[in-house]
């Protein structure tokens, strides 16, 4: 059992923060010196894959640990999922929490945390967001309707042997080769379809499939940024992600699953609790990717509702921490 195996820990039962990382020791030190400042009681444990930067193995904080998962964790892909999940696993072992959160090395929190965590355990459930996605696709050169994000999930996709040695036809050849793949896949999207995860792995083929959803059980999407309580987490580690269970093995070869595998089977069993999401993010359409967080988006922060904000620059974000870290003490005093 989980809290068998965690004997020797201080203080079980609290929260545990995971934190997916690949970069910039000290930012996640500071981060989670933070966490522990805000919720002296929490248990962190630092996710890291470590294949261009590697982090101490031991730290100065017996409630912050490192785990190598030893995954390489692209932007897109699988394995993403599995690293969060054996986080998941190992933070169960390890701290016997009563919720775990879910957040990235470039958060920061914006509020108490120890009073979010009570307000979270209130509630009960999960935090998140998680929308159903329906999607039909159309023969020829109509494009389907709905959420077209669905073609990720209900197709088995491959990438080709030139995509994975990174290899892109340029120049008027590329430019031809792309619009005769674009034109195939729209005219055969019931059966046939193409992405291109442009942050992490190139072009992927996907191919339709049998899938597990049903009108009663859909596919969802949302953020990858969640709160679990413990009832929730046991049963999405032991039943619906368990090694070896169907839904696992189908999200393997999905695109982008880090965005659904781990929402769908929580929504099945119930919808997130109406709260604020964990982590507050703005979206620059453009670069496809979160802003950098700065002083002047303060205010704006702590009327979010979120225990987080994403994402923060060293540099760029190095008044808004120092803002945060003066703030969050203080508020915490007054509860």
């Amino acid at each position: 059992m989980a809290g068998e195996q965690s004997r020797g820990h201080p203080a079980p039962g609290g929260a545990a923060y995971v934190v997916l990382t690949h970069r910039d020791w000290p930012q996640v030190q500071r981060l989670a010196r933070a966490i522990r400042s805000s919720s002296p009681e929490a248990f962190v444990l630092i996710a890291h894959d470590d294949r261009t930067t590697a982090f101490p193995t031991e730290t100065d904080d017996p409630r912050v640990q490192v785990f190598v998962h030893g995954l390489d964790t692209d932007w897109g892909s699988w394995e993403l999922v599995e690293a969060t999940l054996r986080a998941f696993d190992e933070v169960r072992r390890r701290a016997d929490p009563s919720m775990v959160v879910l957040v990235s090395g470039q958060d920061y929190p914006i509020r108490p945390l120890a009073e979010w965590e009570a307000d979270v355990l209130a509630a009960g459930g999960w935090v998140g967001r998680a929308e159903a996605l329906h999607y039909t696709a159309h023969w020829g050169r109509t494009r389907g309707e709905g959420q077209d994000e669905l073609t990720r999930y209900a197709y088995r996709w491959f990438r080709t042997p030139l995509a994975r040695l990174g290899f892109r036809v340029g120049g008027r050849a590329g430019a031809a080769l792309r619009r005769v793949r674009g034109a195939i896949a729209l005219r055969l999207e019931p059966v046939l379809s193409v992405r291109v995860v442009r942050r992490g792995r190139g072009v992927h083929w996907g191919i339709r499939r049998p899938t597990p959803f049903s009108a009663e059980r859909p596919c969802h999407s949302g953020s990858q940024w969640l709160a679990i309580c413990r009832p929730e987490l046991d049963r999405l580690l032991d039943e619906d992600l368990a090694p070896g269970s169907r839904l696992r093995r189908f999200y393997r070869r999905t695109i982008i699953p880090d965005e659904s595998a781990i929402v769908t089977p929580l929504a099945w069993r119930s919808p997130p609790a109406d709260r604020a999401p964990v982590t507050d993010v703005s979206w620059d359409a453009e670069l496809d990717q979160p802003t950098v967080r700065t002083l002047d988006d303060l205010d704006r922060l702590e009327s979010s509702g979120s225990a987080f904000c994403r994402k923060v620059d060293p540099v760029a974000s190095a008044d808004l921490m120092d803002a945060l870290d003066r703030r969050i003490p203080a508020a915490a005093a007054e509860e």
